[in-house]
């Protein structure tokens, strides 16, 4: 039997003509059109950035690789001229919707990854309100999640830097002011009673040396170094202890210090560390505390939990200020506070305290102010 081919000549001796026509063949040719029709998304694609540039090129090459492979199957199963020629046409607007896709979805990409950039470069010149504006449902778009959510970090701790030096440049004025007040009068002899001089400057020293000491006791807090002591400690001493200490403090200001303990209470704890709490808790409570008020300490067990209430008569903890009342260089009334030669971290370093021994401390329901404390008993 014989074959007879429609186009005529035998393609078995013909396939060699055939390779070397694909590339002269109109398919070919517009292929090329194809290729330079698409050169203006390409010029346009240029302002893309590496990342875009790359899915492109991988989606073109995908393409070629996929025409080279029809081709070479075209002439393995013999497909004469005409059909191959017609299947590179068909393969033309292929190729020019693949390049459109292509070039339509690399410049979101390009556009965002832009973005991102962008925002970094202000970051890196000191601008903290940078934002990439990114929103999107993958990888790059949580990338501009994650890098937004950095700098707002990064604008936070800034703030309290700012707040940092700014409350201790003011806490550090008064005494210095005060101190430089009385060398001088005493130097130029106009000091009535020199003795009186001394011991005010001696308490401006003390004042220094409190705030100098709660700078560094806060540093170690937030790093994490400091060093714990513990043993068994009954709490109601330690309570009773600190009153006595403030009770001089107290009486001057007309306020009365009671303590109310139902029972005996024992934690495991630092005890220095944590009678310094209990004394900052007791100081702020007779600061804020009317003349001629009671400030109350209880000592309870609640469970396996060692229970301390600290409640004064006073105006309480604001509601606005409730929330960060333990935060640093933070103060309910700054106009009054910052006259007692503080940087407003008697309450963030009861909190740093507190939970280094696994405790809790916060805000209660009034009247009055009421923080309490809770450890493990």
């Amino acid at each position: 039997m014989t074959n007879t081919d429609r186009s005529g000549p035998d393609p078995r001796g013909a396939a060699p003509t055939h390779v070397a026509d694909v590339s002269a063949s109109p398919a070919a040719v517009g292929a090329t059109v194809a290729l330079r029709r698409t050169e203006p998304q390409l010029h346009r694609a240029h302002g893309m950035n590496r990342l875009g540039r790359r899915f492109l090129a991988a989606m073109l090459v995908v393409l070629g690789v996929a025409i080279l492979m029809i081709a070479i199957a075209a002439q393995t199963m013999f497909i004469n001229e005409h059909d191959l020629e017609l299947l590179m046409w068909f393969l033309i607007p292929a190729v020019l919707g693949a390049a459109m896709v292509a070039v339509l979805m690399a410049r979101p990409v390009a556009r965002d990854s832009k973005r991102i950039c962008d925002a970094a470069m202000r970051v890196a010149d000191g601008d903290l309100s940078a934002r990439t504006g990114v929103i999107r449902n993958d990888e790059l778009g949580e990338a501009a999640e994650m890098f937004d959510m950095m700098v707002d970090r990064l604008d936070a701790v800034e703030n309290e830097r700012a707040l940092m030096l700014s409350s201790i440049s003011h806490d550090l004025r008064t005494p210095l002011a005060a101190l430089r007040a009385a060398v001088e009068a005493i130097r130029d002899g106009v000091a009535a009673d020199p003795d009186m001089y001394l011991s005010g400057m001696e308490r401006q020293v003390r004042a220094l040396s409190s705030l100098v000491d709660d700078l560094q006791l806060h540093s170690r807090l937030v790093s994490g170094t400091i060093e714990l002591t513990r043993m068994r400690i009954d709490l109601t001493e330690l309570a009773d202890e600190a009153m006595e200490t403030l009770r001089p403090l107290a009486e001057s200001r007309g306020v009365k210090l009671l303590l109310e303990a139902r029972q005996r209470v024992t934690v495991v704890a630092d005890g220095s560390q944590l009678a310094r709490v209990i004394r900052n808790l007791l100081d702020n409570a007779i600061r804020h505390a009317p003349e001629h008020s009671v400030v109350l300490v209880q000592v309870d067990r609640s469970g396996d939990r060692a229970v301390l209430r600290v409640i004064d008569e006073g105006t309480g903890f604001p509601a606005e200020f409730r929330d960060r009342a333990f935060e640093p260089f933070t103060r309910a009334d700054p106009a009054r506070d910052t006259r007692t030669g503080t940087a407003g971290l008697g309450l963030s370093i009861a909190r740093g305290i507190v939970a280094a021994h696994e405790g809790t401390i916060g805000v209660a329901d009034g009247p009055g102010g009421v923080v309490v404390i809770e450890l493990p008993a």
